[in-house]
C-alpha cells in the first residue's frame, strides 16, 4: 500500500460539490491527512473520508407527545357495534342528516358522514361537540350548539 504525504491523491466528501471527488493533500497531521484539495472546485477544507452507502431508513414510528401514553385504537364489542347496526339500519337514507360542523344535531339522531359513513349520536358534549358511534369507532364532532 502506498504511503499517503502531502500531494498524494485521495477521495473526500466536497461540501462545496455535494459529492465525493478525488482531492489533493495538502497538511498531513502526524500520520493522519488533515486538508485536502479538491481537484473539481479547488475548495480547501479538513478531510472527510467518503461515507459507504447509507442502508435505507426503517420506516418512523410516531412518538407519543412527552408525558402521553400512546393509546391502540380501541375494538369495539359486538354489542356495541349490534348497536349501531340496529339503528343506522332502521334509518332510511334519505332521513340520515348530513354532518356539518354548522349543523345542530340531538342524541338519537342519526348522521351521515362524509369520510366515516353513517354514524349515530350518542351524547351531546358543551359547548359544540358529539359523540358519534361509527361503525369502527367512536368519534367526537364538532357541531352547532
Amino acid at each position: 500500500m502506498e504511503q499517503i504525504q502531502a500531494g498524494s491523491s485521495v477521495e473526500s466528501a466536497c461540501r462545496k460539490c455535494k459529492t465525493v471527488t478525488d482531492h489533493h493533500v495538502v497538511v498531513m497531521l502526524d500520520d493522519k491527512i488533515g486538508k485536502v484539495q479538491c481537484k473539481v472546485c479547488s475548495g480547501k477544507h479538513a478531510y472527510r473520508p467518503p461515507k459507504e452507502e447509507p442502508l435505507p431508513k426503517a420506516p418512523r414510528v410516531k412518538k407519543a407527545a412527552a408525558g402521553k401514553k400512546a393509546v391502540a385504537p380501541k375494538k369495539l364489542s359486538p354489542e356495541v357495534t349490534a348497536h349501531w347496526e340496529k339503528m343506522v339500519q332502521t334509518t332510511p337514507q334519505e332521513n340520515m342528516l348530513p354532518y356539518s360542523m354548522s349543523g345542530a344535531f340531538q342524541p338519537g339522531d342519526v348522521i351521515s358522514h362524509t369520510t366515516f359513513g353513517p354514524g349515530y349520536v350518542q351524547q351531546f358534549i358543551k359547548p359544540n361537540m358529539i359523540e358519534v358511534l361509527f361503525q369502527d369507532s367512536v368519534k367526537k364532532l364538532r357541531c352547532c350548539a
